[in-house]
């Protein structure tokens, strides 16, 4: 996420910023055609020296997106391999006949479900840190 805002209040290094919503061009710098959008708080981490109705970019750290990239790939795949080592006493407990094809299908089942919680949870609005001013324009 690296969004446009406008500065609507500051209060130490929390800043209610309003966003802006432009359908423009990515190259066309210009703020201008851009509407507002609702009020939200993010920080101030870099003390940039900002006011009030200037405008900023907003974001996340590269690190924190990497370390949330990182997880959303290695959670299915670690899910996959609890599901190799689990799938025979899974199936067993199930009265299913202990083949490849079904052990294939447990991890199968199990790699979908962590996909789909990783979709799931990356749609909804819970952010666990705030996002940050990352330039004054």
């Amino acid at each position: 996420m690296h969004d446009f805002a406008i500065v609507k209040s500051i209060e130490g290094q929390k800043v209610e910023v309003v966003s802006l919503i432009s359908n423009a061009c990515v190259v066309c710098n210009s703020i201008d055609c851009a509407k507002k959008g609702k009020s939200f708080h993010v920080l101030n981490k870099k003390n940039l020296s900002i006011e009030e109705n200037a405008i900023v970019r907003i974001g996340f750290s590269r690190v924190f997106t990497g370390i949330l990239g990182l997880i959303s790939l290695l959670f299915p795949i670690v899910s996959a391999a609890i599901g190799f080592f689990f799938s025979e006493r899974l199936l067993k407990s199930f009265d299913f006949s202990v083949r490849a094809s079904s052990q294939a299908c447990v991890i199968g089942i199990f790699f979908t479900a962590a996909a789909l919680i990783v979709f799931l949870v990356s749609r909804t609005d819970i952010h666990l840190s705030e996002p940050e001013i990352l330039q004054v324009m």
